[in-house]
């Protein structure tokens, strides 16, 4: 089965909620340097890392300076750090293996956008992932970008682009950007991604998770 993970939780009712709908990974935005509609304070984010239970990975998800990323997950300690702004090259490198040694996994956003290019020092998908992969970074994710909103855009990403990537490198790759219960088959069985990231194909409203389509989400990813 494609891993799932579901991004954005803000309470511990949404974090009880997919933790029983089967997710394997559940994900906490936390000091985002700009405005989003899920962003938590470290304490906050730390308070309900504590009610996840065993065999499901927390994941972080920030961007910034190498100096902050560190300081946030020392603080918060989840299992991975998503890496999901405009962090250069050298930064992702100086993080990931700093973190590598507090015994916690970083994960890189490639954000695409509708061109086909990253938001990132290397603009091409494909020279961008291979960069990435000689990194001690554990997998890469990509995901939609626009100028309005980093992530959580409920725009897709070109499968096509996805698959040159997952072609390129043997990294595993997790796949984000306009996903839903009503797309996630079709989208796993043409793009087999390792994983699955959703935010707001399951949410009611920002920051509120919708139990119907978090099931429904699960029920269909399971069934590939």
């Amino acid at each position: 089965m494609t891993r799932v993970k579901i991004c954005g939780l803000m309470d511990p009712a949404d974090v009880d909620l997919c933790v029983r709908a089967g997710v394997h990974a559940v994900g906490f935005v936390v000091d985002y340097p700009v405005p989003v509609p899920w962003n938590l304070t470290p304490s906050k984010a730390r308070d309900l890392i504590n009610k996840v239970p065993p065999f499901v990975n927390s994941v972080v998800v920030t961007g910034g300076p190498p100096e902050k990323i560190v300081e946030l997950a020392n603080t918060i300690r989840p299992d991975i750090v998503q890496l999901h702004y405009k962090e250069t090259l050298a930064d992702v490198k100086e993080i990931a293996c700093r973190l590598d040694r507090m015994g916690i996994k970083a994960i890189k956003a490639l954000r695409v956008n509708n061109e086909g290019k990253c938001d990132f020092e290397i603009a091409n998908p494909v020279a961008a992932a291979k960069a990435l992969s000689e990194t001690k970074i554990a997998a890469i994710l990509v995901d939609s970008y626009t100028a309005v909103r980093p992530g959580g855009t409920g725009i897709q990403v070109d499968r096509g682009v996805f698959k040159e990537i997952s072609e390129a490198v043997s990294l595993p790759l997790v796949l984000a950007g306009g996903l839903n219960p009503a797309n996630i088959c079709q989208i796993i069985a043409e793009c087999k991604p390792y994983a699955v990231d959703v935010l707001t194909g399951v949410e009611e409203t920002p920051g509120r998770k919708d139990p119907e389509k978090v099931n429904q989400f699960m029920k269909h990813a399971a069934q590939l």
